[in-house]
């Protein structure tokens, strides 16, 4: 599955990005590539840090929160793994990889290039694990025979401490829409339409506002998400067809 850009609005796997650009090949790590800025993985406690019997760090937290993607990257593997139940590898453009996993919901697939911060999985408890929590761990290279780095001090690198908010720092995040809906020029339904969201497509976004109260599948929200628009612009989606919380995952209030 690849996200492919709708008229009118931006999706997360094309912003700014020319189509030749959106998804690079596999490339072999690269010493001289400049470590990227990354973004928080996922909120949560540290319950267990990198050691000689433990090839990652674990982040807990609640079933369903949001895990994000570290950096940018091409997505290499997203599906069943032994030990993890499920997990998702993504090649990133120094030639690292990130790993995740124990998730229950994967929202991405192979071949997909996905942005820092893009939202990926929902945390779980698959596999050999005792709690819900997301498992990360980071491999020089491709190759799953040789053992991961400590993803702390990668992290510190490249801007994010352990533990962290995903979207502390008020910039872009990811949205993904559930069902079909209208994008339009207000928060209210009485607004013109501008563009839509599909199903299972992500969506960068800016933040959320209170609007007008909208109703489906049984349930009742007031909140609606900030997008921006292909040929510049914002529009606003009800954060009832986005999925995740209230807020469609997305932290920071419009001002």
């Amino acid at each position: 599955m690849r996200l492919h850009p709708r008229a009118g609005l931006v999706t997360a796997a094309a912003v700014l990005l020319p189509l030749a650009a959106a998804v690079p090949a596999v490339a072999a790590p690269s010493t001289a590539a400049a470590a990227y800025a990354a973004s928080c993985p996922a909120a949560g406690v540290v319950t267990q840090g990198y050691s000689s019997g433990h090839d990652g760090v674990d982040i807990a937290n609640a079933q369903g929160t949001p895990i994000y993607a570290v950096g940018a990257g091409e997505v290499i593997a997203s599906g069943p793994a032994s030990g993890y139940g499920q997990w998702i590898r993504i090649l990133h453009d120094d030639g690292t990889v990130t790993e995740y996993g124990h998730m229950y919901q994967r929202d991405v697939a192979v071949g997909q290039y996905v942005q820092a911060g893009q939202r990926i999985a929902l945390m779980g408890s698959e596999g050999e694990s005792t709690g819900t929590h997301l498992h990360l761990r980071v491999r020089v290279g491709t190759s799953t025979t040789v053992r991961g780095i400590d993803p702390v001090p990668y992290l510190r690198d490249r801007g994010v401490n352990l533990p962290c908010t995903p979207g502390g720092n008020g910039g872009q995040t990811t949205v993904t829409a559930w069902a079909e809906a209208n994008v339009r020029s207000c928060a209210a339904t009485n607004c013109g339409a501008v563009s839509k969201v599909y199903p299972n497509e992500s969506y960068p976004a800016n933040c959320w506002t209170t609007g007008q109260l909208v109703s489906a599948e049984g349930y009742t929200n007031d909140k609606w998400i900030e997008l921006p628009l292909r040929a510049g612009g914002v529009g606003y989606v009800s954060a009832i067809y986005l999925k995740g919380d209230d807020k469609g995952n997305v932290s920071r209030e419009c001002r």
